[in-house]
């Protein structure tokens, strides 16, 4: 990939906003204990969302990088990864495994009738999309029971994104301007699809970067911790995931808040 394609796709509203997060500079983000920190933590609360839905037949929408189709095929869910071309699958294609089915074209509107799978997941393109609130309608219409999502919010560290911006561009070289959203406003259009239950978890209460500059997971588990401790993580925690279950769906898949 040449620098002058990094850059288009970086754009928000790219027609592939999902192809930057399937390359391996990006995953080399997390690799090394602080990276596999980070991502154990959003591995863990996706499966916290989706303890009681064993053997679910799940959708992830621009899930080329792999860091949900490997965990969740681990527990015994059926994946289907839909990205916007066969290059955006580059990391998840390594994969080897029966119950995993790959699929490119585009994001909006999705190849798939409604209702098609048990669950519908995608991570790392709210930011990206541009119009997300038509991306979320589209993962509401093909799931049966719930939606599970990830988002940057525009408060906590996200605050200091500007301040922020250069020192994550020296640490990670090519890193990607990407839009917010209040967490109010993602309920309210998935309850406008029909997907009015919502529960959130935020991940990091400190920025990201910082982390990844600290690099000591043992000293950043203890720090988010202690903001968690004292409520942070549930108002300030970014990215927020949340699960958002449709309101017809069974009784066993309605979820209180967490």
């Amino acid at each position: 990939m040449t620098p002058g394609e990094t850059e288009k796709i970086a754009d928000i509203g790219s027609s592939q906003p999902d192809l930057d997060a399937s390359t391996d500079r990006y995953a080399n983000r997390f690799r090394g204990k602080s990276g596999e920190w980070l991502l154990s933590r959003q591995t863990a609360a996706v499966r916290k969302l989706l303890k009681d839905d064993q053997g679910a037949n799940v959708l992830d929408v621009g899930g080329g990088h792999g860091q949900i189709a490997a965990p969740l095929l681990a527990d015994g869910h059926a994946v289907t990864v839909h990205a916007s071309s066969e290059a955006a699958l580059a990391q998840v294609q390594r994969l080897d495994h029966p119950a995993l089915t790959l699929s490119s074209g585009p994001l909006m509107p999705l190849p798939f009738a409604e209702r098609s799978f048990d669950i519908v997941t995608s991570f790392r393109i709210m930011a990206h999309i541009g119009d997300w609130r038509r991306f979320l309608a589209e993962l509401a219409r093909v799931a049966r029971r719930a939606v599970i999502v990830d988002f940057p919010i525009p408060s906590g560290a996200n605050a200091l994104e500007p301040l922020l911006f250069g020192l994550k561009k020296r640490i990670e070289g090519d890193t990607r301007r990407f839009d917010t959203i209040r967490k109010a406003d993602a309920r309210r259009s998935l309850k406008e699809a029909g997907f009015p239950h919502a529960t959130e978890i935020g991940q990091f209460v400190l920025p990201i970067v910082v982390h990844r500059k600290l690099g000591m997971p043992g000293v950043s588990s203890v720090l988010e911790k202690a903001c968690g401790g004292v409520g942070l993580a549930s108002a300030l925690g970014t990215p927020v995931i949340l699960r958002a279950n449709r309101a017809d769906a069974e009784p066993d898949t309605v979820r209180r808040r967490v």
